[in-house]
C-alpha cells in the first residue's frame, strides 16, 4: 500500500509514505491541499516565483518545483492520503497559496529570498468554517476513488488553556468527518496515556522523539493494519 503525505514533520514515521511532502511541501490548510492535488494532476501550473514559494521544499532549497511525471505517478500510484490540517491561515499572492514560511516575517531566514514586493503586499485571511468544510468534500471528491484520513493538530495548551483557534480547529474537523462520515484521527485522544509535555516541544508546534513515536506507532499498527486487511 502506497500513502501520501499531505501534512507535516509530524506524520514523517508513518510506514509506506511515498516522501512526496518531504519532495514538495508540507500542507497545513485546506486551500494549500487542493492547490497541491490540482499540481500533481497536472491541473494548475504554478510559475515562479510562486513554484518555490508555494512549497516548503523549494523555500529550503530556493528551487522551483515544476510539475514532472515522476511527481504525478506518485500521486497516482498512492491507494492512501492522509491529511494533516492544523490550520485555518491563508496566505495568498495573486491567487496562489503560499507556503506560511515564505512571507511570515518570524521566520525571516526562511523568506530572505522571497522578493520584497510579495512579501509586502501578499493577504492573509482566515478561513470560516463553512469555507474548511467545503474544502474537505472538495478533496475528497478531488481524490475519489481513493481513501482518505483527516488528521488534526495536537491539543496543546498554553498557560493551562487550550489555545482557542487551534482547539476550534481541532472541534471543527471532528464534526466534518463525523458528520460527512471521514475518518479522523485526533492526535490528543491518541497520545492521551501521555503529558503534554512528554509528546510536545516547548514551541507547541513539534512532537518530542515520544510523540511522534507513539504517534506513528498507533497509525501504523492500528490505522494501517485495518486499511490493509
Amino acid at each position: 500500500m502506497s500513502i501520501a503525505l499531505f501534512g507535516t514533520c509530524r506524520l514523517d514515521k508513518i510506514k509506506n509514505h511515498n516522501n512526496i511532502n518531504n519532495l514538495i511541501n508540507y500542507c497545513h490548510s485546506t486551500k494549500e491541499v487542493i492547490q497541491l492535488i490540482r499540481f500533481l494532476k497536472g491541473e494548475l501550473y504554478i510559475p515562479p516565483p510562486y513554484n518555490t514559494l508555494c512549497f516548503r521544499t523549494g523555500i529550503c532549497e530556493n528551487k522551483g518545483i515544476d510539475y514532472n511525471h515522476t511527481y504525478h505517478q506518485l500521486f497516482v500510484d498512492t491507494d492512501l492520503f492522509i491529511i494533516e490540517i492544523c490550520s485555518n491561515k491563508k496566505y495568498i499572492h495573486r491567487d496562489f497559496y503560499l507556503h506560511h514560511l515564505s512571507v511570515d516575517k518570524r521566520f525571516s531566514g526562511y523568506n530572505k529570498n522571497t522578493p520584497s514586493e510579495i512579501v509586502e503586499t501578499y493577504q492573509l485571511e482566515k478561513q470560516s468554517d463553512e469555507e474548511i468544510e467545503t474544502d474537505i468534500l472538495e478533496i475528497q471528491k478531488q481524490l475519489y476513488p481513493k481513501k482518505i484520513i483527516i488528521v488534526s493538530h495536537y491539543n496543546s495548551k498554553q498557560n493551562g488553556e487550550y489555545i482557542p483557534a487551534r482547539n476550534h480547529l481541532i472541534q471543527l474537523l471532528d464534526h466534518i468527518c463525523k458528520k460527512h462520515d471521514i475518518p479522523f484521527i485526533n492526535p490528543t485522544i491518541v497520545l492521551s496515556n501521555y503529558t503534554q509535555e512528554q509528546v510536545m516541544s516547548s514551541n507547541l508546534g513539534h512532537y518530542t522523539d515520544i510523540g511522534i513515536e507513539a504517534f506513528s506507532n498507533y497509525v501504523n499498527n492500528n490505522v494501517l493494519f485495518s486499511y490493509s486487511t
